[in-house]
């Protein structure tokens, strides 16, 4: 029985982090990004939500969502997870039973202003965390890149390491 408590309050952004399975490098293939996308849209049908910011890593996801009704983000996880699992096998024609993600997943609720910027910033600056880029506008599977039309981000930021998330040590 699982010892995991999560809370699921009404119009709250939650922070997530899912990881794949032994850390798989699954998502340095373009075709498994664009199986990404294509799940969280169908998901998105049936689990209404905003997607505020995201990154994909190559081997990890961080989303900040906002889910609409009970704010039930467990159900846009599994939902989520069996739907790209479902489709990985369909595409690749695998028949045999096949783990894609951790059993788990993290989650934050976000609690007020302050928090949404360090999360919003830990997302953005997450590849340049983990050596793939130099700087957070060379990754392109983020909405770094929407923030910084928006106005949120200047184009340079994220050249130096955001003091706030120095301790956030999420992944």
């Amino acid at each position: 029985m699982s010892q995991i408590r999560r809370y699921f309050i009404p119009n709250a952004v939650v922070f997530i982090t899912c990881v794949t399975k032994d850390r798989r490098r699954l998502f340095l293939n373009e075709e498994n990004i664009v199986l990404f996308w294509h799940t969280f849209h169908k998901v998105q049908e049936h689990h209404p939500l905003q997607l505020l910011a995201y990154v994909i890593a190559i081997d990890h996801f961080h989303w900040l969502i906002k889910v609409d009704g009970d704010g039930d983000f467990s159900k846009v996880m599994h939902s989520f997870k069996r739907g790209f699992t479902f489709n990985y096998k369909r595409r690749g024609r695998i028949q045999n039973p096949l783990q894609i993600w951790q059993s788990r997943f993290w989650d934050h609720v976000i609690r007020d202003e302050k928090d949404l910027e360090n999360h919003l910033d830990y997302i953005h600056w997450n590849p340049v965390k983990h050596g793939l880029v130099k700087q957070p506008q060379d990754w392109p599977h983020s909405s770094f890149h929407q923030w910084v039309e928006d106005g949120v981000y200047e184009p340079e930021w994220g050249i130096n390491t955001p003091k706030n998330i120095v301790q956030m040590e999420i992944d």
